[in-house]
């Protein structure tokens, strides 16, 4: 990631501990956080992400209960079989489901860093997230892979970036598989985009050479992109370039 000019974003369920991450990558590294029932772990937990040198909190405020998700279902509901590398005997944790905002303040005193909102696809919540002080809001409907029928995140992407009218930093993620895809939520009004299954499809196969060819192939394809559409910068994009079909959908959401 530090060779391409990304930042690493680490789950507090990544398979090996942060401090051994935080050791082995240059790159600039955000912290995403699960918060455990247990209120004491949680704090030591985001105390030990500052202390290995993640610069921001990633509030992960979906998917916080087993998928249900029939694609889940079909992989053998694979989580339980792997180590939580970050708590206590690497044991299945209990997340905390009854977040509110408390939560939300509490992560910002015991860290002191920056904490970007994860998993929000209703208006309404964006704007009580900023409110609250969010640094950014994470656009996510988590990969769809938690609850079969949920909107596409591309879908309530425009409605977000309406009502949050540039206060702050939109990040998307789910479906984003290819520098196109890229070029198309920024259109819609993006300021970032965040990579998931692709990478560890690349990691498995290549290693950091995937990684690294991986990355190269979603800058290639941006600027080619761009250069198709006659953009000659990213702050040139606008939603007149893109057709979003079905957008009535989302406005529910």
């Amino acid at each position: 990631m530090a060779k391409s000019g990304g930042l690493l974003c680490v789950s507090s369920t990544s398979t090996i501990a942060i401090e051994d991450i935080a050791k082995t990558s240059s790159a600039p590294k955000w912290f995403q956080m699960y918060l455990d029932t247990d209120k004491g772990l949680s704090r030591e937990i985001l105390q030990r992400a500052r202390a290995a040198g993640f610069t921001a909190i990633v509030l992960t405020v979906d998917s916080i209960g087993q998928s249900t998700s029939d694609e889940y279902a079909r992989l053998g509901k694979p989580r339980p079989w792997l180590p939580y590398g970050n708590f206590p005997g690497h044991r299945a944790r209990s997340f905390k489901t009854g977040l509110s905002w408390a939560d939300f303040d509490m992560v910002l005193q015991v860290t002191g860093l920056p904490v970007v909102v994860k998993g929000l696809t209703r208006a309404e919540d964006v704007g009580a997230a900023v409110k609250a002080g969010a640094a950014a809001i994470q656009v996510s409907n988590h990969g769809w892979r938690s609850l079969d029928g949920t909107p596409a995140a591309v879908t309530v992407l425009p409605k977000i970036v309406d009502t949050t009218q540039g206060a702050v930093p939109l990040i998307f993620d789910s479906g984003i598989r290819r520098g196109t895809d890229v070029a198309k939520v920024l259109t819609l009004g993006a300021n970032a985009v965040a990579v998931g299954r692709p990478l560890w499809w690349s990691l498995t196969l290549g290693g950091a050479g995937g990684i690294s060819a991986l990355m190269d192939y979603f800058q290639r394809e941006l600027v080619d992109t761009m250069l198709h559409l006659g953009v000659e910068k990213i702050a040139s994009f606008g939603r007149d370039q893109v057709i979003l079909l079905n957008r009535h959908s989302a406005d529910g959401y």
